[in-house]
């Protein structure tokens, strides 16, 4: 398990790990990416069932044509992913794992950008990233320390970077009292739809805490972005996914 972390986390800084031309990487899982969000869905999480609880939890402005997924308070300057997207304001919403065992826990997040129905999915990847280069399993995620992940603009990171370190620390002691409390208000674990400045971005607890989360891009059938979901690595994958 930690070596698959580091490997994890690795690849997401742009280095490499061992691979096999035979052995594949990590796939979509496009049934669940679907299936997480309708009513009366449930995930399977370590063998137990458990149910999912979908909701919009904010929106997301774009204004450069490009989207960002991060740590906010880690890797606020993240890069984008370089696939463009549309610019607009667009519904996020995410699929929560409600269980008494294992807690409420952020399964899957994604931004909506169109209604159309997604035909494929490929990786969401930054500069730098190659997915030949990829082993068995493995994959590019964006690295989470803070236990949180977002949704943003490029923008936004541009805007808190000039900040002065004392200016920062502001921005982010809000964004945590704010982000605790609207959860609680919500029946959420941490969840913040926030403005800052022109642009809107939305922070969620990323499942199980720190780790590395991969996302994908889901593409209409003439080859737009409809969609772009993380996955928070809650649920269990299914065989079709490690083969």
């Amino acid at each position: 398990m930690r070596r698959a972390l580091f490997v994890a986390l690795a690849l997401c800084f742009g280095m490499t790990a061992p691979s096999r031309a035979e052995e594949g990487p990590l796939r979509p899982d496009a049934a669940r990416f679907e299936t997480a969000f309708v009513p009366g869905a449930t995930a399977t999480v370590e063998g137990t069932s458990v149910p999912l609880d979908s909701r919009v939890l904010g929106e997301v402005t774009v204004s450069s044509g490009q989207i960002v997924a991060c740590d906010p308070f880690v890797f606020i300057e993240a890069k984008p992913f370089t696939r463009a997207v549309p610019n607009g304001q667009f519904p996020v919403r995410v699929a929560v794992m409600r269980s008494k065992r294992f807690g409420d826990r952020v399964a899957f997040a994604r931004v909506e950008f169109s209604q159309a129905p997604v035909v494929s999915w490929e990786r969401a990847l930054v500069p730098g990233q190659d997915p030949a280069k990829l082993g068995k399993h493995e994959y590019y995620g964006f690295p989470v320390d803070a236990g949180t992940g977002a949704f943003l603009d490029p923008a936004v990171g541009k805007d808190i970077a000039v900040l002065s370190t004392d200016q920062v620390q502001a921005v982010y002691d809000d964004w945590i009292r704010q982000g605790e409390s609207y959860g609680k208000a919500h029946g959420l674990p941490y969840a913040l739809p926030v403005n800052r400045g022109a642009h809107a971005l939305v922070l969620f607890s990323s499942g199980w805490g720190d780790g590395a989360y991969p996302s994908w891009f889901g593409l209409g059938a003439d080859g737009s972005v409809a969609m772009l979901l993380t996955d928070l690595r809650v649920a269990d994958d299914g065989p079709a996914r490690r083969e």
